[in-house]
């Protein structure tokens, strides 16, 4: 695998993350900040392996905003989250990773949709957003996700299956019909956050594990 997680990534991450879900994005030095107007209505930061400096300048924002977040990213959790305690900041959450895999190894076609299903896509210049629907119940969205192209990385995100519709493939049937989308652009890897339930699935398809990430409140 070619990337190993660094502000350069994270940042490539930030920007097609906030692209798909239409968040506003800043950056201020290492710090990048989206402004997550669909659930909290403020801003999150992002940094990659931040130093006590950082953390202590973040944790003070945190403080005067209690809705805010930071999310963060290390290869060292446990030095992360001790260094994180010291200037005041709690975790929040502790169980998602970043994963990465090479795109030249999937699918360049949309795979068929299975029997009862069909794919509906939307394409929008750099992002594209793929469900499956059964073909009687077409308002009904098993399972969907969106993948955007930037910097020649392909950010995946929002992999969702309906709780009705698991364990019948239909993720990984996402999954490939994206990673073959996102081949349309001039791309080389695919980048996601995966939680717990999504790991064992990317895994499965060839997602390599960059290390882990921690939300964090004030």
């Amino acid at each position: 695998m070619a990337s190993n997680a660094s502000d350069e990534l994270i940042g490539t991450w930030v920007a097609g993350w906030a692209g798909a879900r239409g968040y506003e994005a800043r950056h201020e030095g290492r710090v990048h900040a989206a402004l997550r107007h669909d659930t909290t209505e403020d801003w999150e930061y992002v940094i990659f392996d931040p130093s006590k400096e950082e953390l202590l300048a973040v944790s003070e924002t945190l403080k005067k905003h209690p809705s805010r977040r930071l999310t963060a990213f290390s290869e060292d959790i446990a030095g992360l989250v001790n260094l994180a305690g010291e200037t005041g900041l709690q975790v929040a959450a502790d169980d998602e990773v970043l994963m990465v895999t090479e795109l030249a190894s999937h699918d360049v076609e949309v795979p068929l949709p299975p029997d009862g299903f069909i794919f509906q896509i939307e394409r929008d210049g750099t992002h594209a957003y793929v469900s499956l629907h059964p073909e009687d119940s077409q308002d009904i969205v098993a399972a969907s996700g969106h993948v955007s192209a930037v910097s020649g990385y392909a950010i995946f995100d929002r992999i969702i299956t309906a709780p009705d519709f698991r364990r019948r493939g239909l993720g990984s049937l996402t999954m490939r019909a994206l990673a073959s989308l996102a081949q349309e652009h001039d791309v080389d890897e695919g980048l996601l956050i995966a939680s717990v339930d999504g790991q064992k699935l990317y895994a499965s398809l060839g997602w390599t594990n960059l290390g882990s990430v921690v939300a964090f409140k004030a």
